[in-house]
């Protein structure tokens, strides 16, 4: 087995050329993953023509193969592909103890992240050869650009990981996918291999929190900071509290929470964490429509597709203040004229989706207002994108999307193409008919034009009118009356 024996060795190659492998540990790494081959013929063979590569999908592959062909992955699916992978490359990882305190080692939290986003994308825990295939561009809307994605990193759901997912004995270790025992987790339970998974221990607000990154990576730098305990998503002054020593830990960092209402929260609402990284969004860049001062702090009402105002200061304690009273403020508002109720009974429905970061010396958080009230017309939600809009996304709008950035389902990726068909050559759809009557509409609008700027800029519309039907002021004259209703009382507060 030679050729297996050269696989192996290019791996190690790879991780100690990467900083991931110490020279002293590149023996000890090379029986663990002789054991998890099952491979008994190892040889130490001359590799020094190997070509170093960027990432280690390629130098994987082989390895997968010789673990299918005996059985050790079944069924061979990705999922089951990447938990085995996960495996071979936790062979090659410092332990846990070690990554942190080589994290801790750098005084420059900027030097820190990068070292730590650097090992996430070597260690494929961040799979750059799924990113680099995500969709990008950006288009203009009378709010600004907003930028748009196909995300095809996340593998679909293979019908024998569904099944075998039904059959196996649910577990409390770990209770969700975030939870801090998935470090090392094989995936019994979750279908998600975490055997290389490395988190950072943070203090934030003096309780115990983690950071890691998103293996999907929606932008650059996407982290999560996740609680040490497993409990539910809850927006209250502690939240503002957390986001604002986050941010002055690592000022190049902006960090958001999801609302902690079903509907307008995230898609994980049984574990408290938060969305940060590295990445201008086109939020940053709306128009303001009105702004005030009090006690130092700037408030800004903004020109956007949900309703947002912009709280701005130097003085940390003052802006956390502020924000808490307008969360409040907002937790208990109805407005009958725009169809919006703070609670039906004993049940609350209004919600915050609060997103801060820090520019030099001042603090800023972007306060959007949202409501989850459903109807017998609208099921998913009044303020929730409406169902001709669905086609094209129906998933809840986050606190991603709330920042002007799109995250479009992957099957957008080959019902386009046949969109695109159909139009220029004046036909119906055969296939993907859910998008029969917009094609319709783009019929009539057609002008002969480049095809993919089109179709790319009818999108990003189509992704506008769903985060706009997600405001719940709109911007309309009457929208705009009531929002600034809404601010006029809140500068009594």
């Amino acid at each position: 087995m030679i050729n297996l024996s050269e696989d192996i060795l290019k791996l190690i190659e790879y991780a100690q050329h990467n900083g991931l492998l110490k020279e002293e540990d590149k023996i000890y790494a090379i029986n663990k993953i002789c054991d998890l081959l099952d491979e008994k013929n190892f040889k130490l063979i001359d590799i020094s023509d190997f070509k170093m590569v960027g990432e280690p999908s390629a130098l994987l592959d082989p390895l997968l193969n010789s673990a299918n062909t005996k059985n050790l992955i079944n069924p061979d699916t990705i999922t089951r592909r990447d938990i085995f992978e996960a495996k071979i490359m936790d062979c090659l990882l410092p332990r846990p103890s070690e990554l942190n305190h080589k994290f801790n080692s750098f005084k420059d939290t900027v030097v820190a992240t990068d070292w730590y986003y650097n090992l996430s994308i070597k260690s494929n825990y961040i799979k750059t050869s799924r990113t680099s295939k995500n969709v990008i561009w950006k288009s203009k809307t009378k709010y600004g650009n907003l930028d748009m994605t196909i995300n095809l990193s996340k593998p679909e759901k293979d019908p024998r990981d569904i099944i075998a997912a039904g059959n196996k004995t649910k577990s409390s270790h770990p209770q969700c996918l975030l939870c801090k025992e998935n470090v090392g987790y094989n995936g019994a339970s979750t279908n998600v291999g975490r055997t290389s998974h490395r988190i950072i221990p943070l203090n934030i607000n003096n309780e115990e929190f983690y950071l890691q990154y998103s293996p999907y990576v929606y932008y650059n730098e996407h982290c999560i900071v996740l609680k040490k305990e497993h409990e539910p998503m809850n927006v209250t002054i502690n939240t503002f509290k957390r986001l604002f020593d986050f941010v002055d830990q690592f000022p190049h960092y902006f960090l958001g929470s999801n609302a902690g209402l079903p509907i307008v929260g995230g898609s994980i609402l049984s574990h408290e964490h938060y969305q940060g990284g590295r990445h201008s969004f086109p939020i940053e860049r709306a128009k303001v429509l009105n702004s005030f001062i009090r006690e130092n702090v700037t408030y800004e009402q903004l020109y956007w597709p949900l309703s947002v105002i912009r709280l701005s200061s130097k003085d940390k304690n003052q802006i956390i203040d502020h924000a808490d009273k307008l969360f409040k403020f907002w937790e208990n508002y109805s407005d009958k004229e725009a169809g919006i109720y703070a609670y039906t009974e004993d049940v609350p429905h209004n919600a915050i989706t609060p997103i801060a970061r820090k520019e030099d010396d001042l603090y800023i958080v972007d306060m959007t207002l949202r409501n989850n009230l459903t109807s017998e017309e609208l099921p998913l939600g009044i303020f929730h994108p409406h169902p001709g809009h669905h086609h094209i996304k129906k998933e809840n709008i986050g606190l991603i999307e709330v920042m002007g950035l799109a995250v479009l389902p992957a099957r957008l990726n080959d019902e386009i193409p046949a969109l695109k068909e159909a139009l220029l050559n004046n036909k119906e759809l055969t296939k993907y008919t859910h998008h029969q009557e917009w094609l319709k509409y783009l019929k009539s609008i057609y002008k002969n034009e480049d095809i993919d700027i089109f179709i790319n800029d009818q999108i990003t519309i189509k992704f506008m009118k769903c985060i706009e039907d997600s405001g719940v002021f709109k911007q309309t004259d009457e929208g705009i009356k009531q929002f600034n209703r809404f601010v006029k009382e809140l500068s009594y507060v």
